[in-house]
């Protein structure tokens, strides 16, 4: 159903529950209400829980014997104050701050830059001698004003100091109040805080005990209660009791605390009685004690929170108590706690059948907890009770033993049967019960009603049975099949029995439960609910009930209330389909009641919806009572916090305590200056959260998505935590949120965080790695260069060693050459030598001969005495003067020795141009290696004209006496 008419729905309801009074149908105020407890094993610090306050988040705050106390309905946190002792007092301050009152120790908590809480002592601000003090007891604001009070002292702070108000007297309450702020001075006298000051007001001698609390009523009424004296009203300066049908039970039971409820009912927490509900009437609507609910009786505190529920700071731990719970638990058989499989109103008394037998209490629209037990036993029902019907105008009750009429508190037997488990009218005159063994026929009679046949027909055991509104009867059985009954007056002895399976269109052949709705016969299966189509005789699937339930979940349980609403159990969820009509369309709309989901008995599930306000539901232990006006609550949606986020290691392993800070103020979303940068080894993280509801754990569950991480959201779980591992570095956002059962999600809370990479994956770690990756290309660069440059070196020093290779390989390939030319030369020269030599030879020998002839022919010129003769030897004589030819044979001398020697002569007339052309003959002919003997002939002069040349050529070369010659001559 949609929403529009999902508000309709409860607004209707809310309007029911408002105008109550006025209307027939009212709830009662029998059941026992939820209660859930907190023991010191839980919470884990002291057993005394002395107040009890709510901040704007909606978490609990306890003052305990250890220190302060935070609950976020998941779980429980403790901060001890500076000297470890009792906190008896604390108030929340709307800017967020914690105020707490400890023996010798006051101050405030407030968290730190993480969101965790510290600590912040305000005792030191006291004047020295004020310091020495007891417990603080009472803390109130007033404006911008801290106030505390001790037994003798009240303390007032500022926010930036500390004063001293009233010292040295005995002071017993302080508490604030529409009309001001009040300090109780000897119990009967009160003072009133104005301008900074305390003033006395009244005197009280009626008072006579301890203010306990202050409730403000609508008005100008405040209600004074007293630990000994009962409750007091003061109204416009006046103080006067405040009288109520149980005064002295009030006064002798102490009331410790109260707190006003937002029904206006009064919640009274007494230190020897337990807990106490008034309504505005001073009627006492309910009592808990350690027998129907309560963990401990002594109450020392009493706080109703913005949901309606009420806690109870305890001697010996902490209740949370629902007082305006939608289902309460009945149980008429006390401690036997019996389970419940029956329940019916008739004749102004309201019965309850269990396993041990029926019960009754009148039914009426208020019960007086004082009468309490309220129920006895119905005479005559010991044993298991199974059914109860209203038939023809009388009750009958369906049996271990049978069946029995029931009048008032008295039971008689109608005999014959044993075993009857429920019954259906047939007409006026006729009914069917369904028994152990099969189907009975009963008659109406003068006397009531009587045994009539037993129908051999069927013989299985019926306890589930109905008639459409074509007459049949239907009889399922879950282990056998689906039963249709044909009955008629005009043979009441006979009937016609068909059975149906799946071979009937049902999807299983098992665990079949027929029901009547709207006068139809509707079967819950396996596989959603069928309907019969009589045009087929078959059983087939029913849309509507299927669109709403689901046609794949098992049906166990329907049940239709007057006002055409549908209770329904479907696998292990119990709710109830709301039908409104609005004209041309039906709406459906399904609620969800988890309180109920493990409760009811299985396969005996049993609903009685008697009217608007009083649904009666059996389950394991007694009944359960469900108020649809007290809704309204339930439909709030569930708001989520994150507790925490913490390391799965370390020894600071909190990095997020729970409150999100801005500018040093407490917001509700986590501000850009808090989303924390988290080391690489921070990457494996556990995220607490919860949702905000004090109902039963198991009641919320949640879902989460870690983007970053996770592409879809993950399926919803009643664990309040999540836990991540090995978190690769980058910027993650976890989303959370909560649904209460079969109720709406909440708001999603996001929570950012970073996991920064590590150290050697940073940005500047890149930078230096971008940096020797540089430098190691730079150095490979560099290196290979080097490389390049040796390889190159090496090269080129191999190619120099090849080339000087190649040219000694030249050199001495020329050398070679060389020597082979200067072997050459030198033979050439030597050739030429001996040539020259030779031709010096021939010439010497040719002067020689020449010389020889001529001085023949001169001696036969002497001896010739004929002057013919004469005159040819003469001719002959001047034939052989050759000194010109000699000259010439000289120069062509000369040209052939310098080439054989180099230009010999050339360089001796450029270094000894004072030499003659004698000398430069005899020195060519040194040169030659000849001898003196082979020089005198060439120069045509005698031997000793040689030495005497030799001689001469020293003294014009300039040569030392010791210097020998022919090292002159190899010189030139």
């Amino acid at each position: 159903m949609n929403k529009v008419i999902k508000q309709i729905w409860v607004s209707g309801f809310v309007f029911l529950a408002m105008i109550k009074s006025n209307l027939p149908a009212q709830s009662i105020n029998l059941g026992i209400p939820p209660v859930r407890h907190f023991s010191k094993q839980q919470y884990k610090a002291g057993t005394q829980n002395w107040e009890i306050a709510q901040d704007a988040r909606g978490l609990i705050w306890c003052a305990n014997n250890e220190g302060v106390l935070r609950f976020d309905g998941v779980y429980w946190s403790l901060f001890p104050v500076a000297n470890h002792t009792i906190v008896r007092s604390l108030l929340i301050h709307p800017d967020g701050r914690i105020f707490a009152g400890a023996q010798g120790e006051l101050g405030y908590f407030f968290p730190d830059a993480k969101g965790r809480l510290e600590y912040h002592s305000l005792t030191a601000l006291l004047p020295e001698g004020q310091r020495n003090f007891a417990d603080v007891w009472d803390i109130v604001l007033s404006g911008q004003t801290v106030l505390f009070r001790t037994d003798q002292e009240v303390f007032a702070y500022d926010g930036h100091a500390m004063k001293v108000l009233v010292s040295g007297m005995p002071l017993t309450a302080m508490f604030a109040t529409p009309q001001g702020l009040f300090l109780q001075k000897e119990v009967s006298e009160l003072w009133r805080y104005d301008n900074g000051q305390f003033s006395s007001l009244l005197q009280l001698p009626d008072l006579k005990s301890t203010v306990t609390s202050a409730i403000a009523l609508p008005g100008d009424t405040v209600l004074l209660t007293t630990l000994k004296n009962g409750i007091f009203s003061m109204q416009k300066g006046r103080v006067t009791p405040w009288v109520t049908p149980h005064d002295a039970l009030l006064r002798e039971k102490r009331i410790y605390a109260a707190a006003r409820l937002d029904n206006g009912d009064l919640a009274i927490g007494t230190s020897l009685y337990g807990l106490l509900s008034l309504d505005a009437k001073g009627r006492m609507v309910r009592h808990l004690d350690k027998t129907n609910g309560l963990k401990n009786a002594n109450i020392l505190h009493v706080f109703a929170d913005r949901s309606g529920k009420v806690w109870l700071g305890l001697d010996n731990g902490i209740d949370c108590v629902d007082l305006g719970a939608r289902f309460t638990a009945i149980i008429p058989d006390g401690n036997l706690e019996g389970t419940g499989y029956s329940a019916g109103v008739s004749g102004g008394r309201f019965y309850l059948g269990v396993s041990n037998g029926l019960y009754e209490t009148p039914w009426q629209s208020f019960y007086n907890p004082e009468q309490s037990p309220y129920f006895k036993k119905v005479a005559n029902t010991d044993g298991q009770v199974w059914g109860l019907n209203e038939v023809g105008g009388q009750l009958l009750l369906g049996h271990h033993e049978g069946v029995f009429k029931v009048n008032g508190d008295n039971a008689n037997r109608i005999p014959e049967v044993q075993g009857a488990w429920t019954f259906v009218s047939l007409n006026a005159e006729y009914m069917l019960v369904g028994t152990y063994s099969g189907l009975v026929l009963y008659q109406k009679t003068a006397a009531g009603w009587a045994y009539a046949h037993q129908f051999a027909e069927l013989k299985e055991s019926c306890r589930v049975m109905v008639k459409d509104e074509r007459g049949y009867i239907w009889v399922s059985h879950p282990y056998r099949g689906l039963y249709r009954i044909e009955w008629s007056p005009g043979n009441s002895n006979k009937i016609q029995v068909k059975f149906y399976n799946s071979a009937q269109g049902l999807p299983a052949d098992l665990n079949n439960y027929v029901f009547g709705i709207s006068g139809k016969a509707v079967v819950g299966t396996i596989k959603g609910v069928y309907q019969y189509e009589p045009a087929k005789d078959a059983f087939v699937p029913d849309t509507l009930f299927n669109e709403v339930l689901g046609p794949d979940r098992w049906i166990k349980y329907l049940c239709q209330d007057k006002r055409g609403n549908i209770w329904y159990k479907a696998d292990h969820e119990v709710g109830m389909l709301v039908v409104d009509d609005f004209g041309l369309k039906k709406k459906v709309d399904k609620q969800i009641f988890p309180e109920l989901s493990e409760k009811m008995v299985a396969g005996f599930e049993f609903i009685y919806p008697y009217d608007a306000e009083n649904v009666f539901i059996g389950t394991e232990q007694g009944f359960i009572h469900y108020n649809p006006a007290a809704d309204r609550h339930a439909e709030t949606l569930p708001q989520i916090i994150l507790s925490s986020v913490s390391m799965s290691s370390g020894n600071d392993s909190v990095i997020f305590g729970g409150s999100f800070l801005e500018n040093g103020v407490l917001v509700n979303e986590q501000p850009s200056g808090m989303v924390p940068k988290l080391s690489a080894v921070q990457n494996n993280l556990r995220f607490a959260f919860s949702a905000v509801d004090f109902s039963e754990p198991n009641f919320i569950t949640y879902r989460t998505q870690l983007k970053g991480m996770d592409k879809v959201w993950s399926e919803w779980s009643a664990i309040p935590e999540r836990i991540v591992t090995n978190l690769n570095p980058g910027k993650y956002t976890l989303m959370v949120q909560a649904r209460r059962a079969g109720g709406t999600e909440g708001p999603v809370l996001f929570y950012r965080f970073v996991i920064r990479p590590p150290w050697y994956a940073s940005a500047w770690a890149f930078g230096i790695y971008w940096m020797a990756l540089l430098g190691i290309l730079t150095g490979l660069w560099h290196r290979q260069k080097q490389r390049f440059e040796r390889e190159k070196a090496v090269l080129t020093e191999r190619h120099l060693q090849k080339e000087e290779e190649h040219l000694r390989t030249v050199e001495a390939t020329q050398a070679t050459l060389m020597e082979v030319e200067n072997e050459k030369l030198e033979a050439e020269i030597q050739f030429k030598n001996q040539e020259l030599a030779s031709a010096t030879m021939h010439l010497v020998q040719k002067g020689e001969m020449l010389v020889s002839i001529s001085e023949t022919l001169n001696q036969i010129l002497e001896k010739s005495t004929n002057p013919e003769v004469k005159r040819e030897i003469q001719q002959l004589l001047n034939l052989l003067n050759f000194d010109q030819k000699l000259d010439e044979d000289w120069q062509q001398f000369a040209f052939h020795f310098d080439q054989v020697h180099v230009d010999f002569l050339k360089r001796l007339r450029e270094k000894h141009p004072q030499l003659s052309p004698n000398d430069h003959k005899l020195c060519a002919y040194l040169r030659m290696n000849l001898t003196t003997k082979e020089i005198a002939p060439l120069m045509n002069i005698s031997v000793r004209g040689v030495e005497a040349s030799r001689y001469r050529l020293r003294k014009r070369a300039n040569l030392p006496n010791d210097a020998h010659l022919n090292d002159f001559i190899m010189g030139i």
